[in-house]
């Protein structure tokens, strides 16, 4: 079983559950300079991604991609396993996030999830970060 949630990262988090409900359009536009409103998105995923979660996943993506945000964070070091169409997923959301110009950072760190992006040769498309903070600040 896996949880995928989105979060608006700032000074403040709201948590947005992927469960079918929808953001309010204060989650829709980027909040305006100087703004102590949140300024990223993270989607973090716990437990396994899998086939089964994979529509939610690319859901999640998407949505997070499509904010109008500078920076998405996926958050992948509570997921315990990683398929390889999950991270074809990531992939393809790394690269729809380049052309709107949004940085995906990829935090990840189990072993298990770092040998499927090695093995599937998307490691060289993000760039490690140790922690959520790390991404977020760079």
């Amino acid at each position: 079983m896996s949880a995928i949630a989105v979060l608006q990262r700032g000074v403040a988090a709201a948590a947005l559950h992927v469960n079918g409900s929808e953001p309010s359009d204060r989650d829709r536009h980027p909040p305006p300079v100087g703004s102590r409103e949140p300024t990223c998105f993270i989607v973090r995923v716990e437990g396994e991604l899998d086939a089964a979660v994979l529509p939610e996943f690319s859901a999640a993506l998407e949505r997070a991609v499509t904010s109008s945000f500078r920076a998405v964070v996926v958050d992948l070091r509570p997921t315990r396993f990683l398929s390889i169409g999950s991270a074809s997923a990531l992939a393809a959301a790394k690269e729809r996030a380049a052309l709107d110009g949004v940085d995906l950072r990829v935090v990840a760190g189990r072993r298990e999830v770092e040998r499927v992006l090695e093995v599937t040769g998307l490691r060289p498309l993000f760039r490690f970060y140790s922690s959520v903070q790390d991404a977020l600040e760079a």
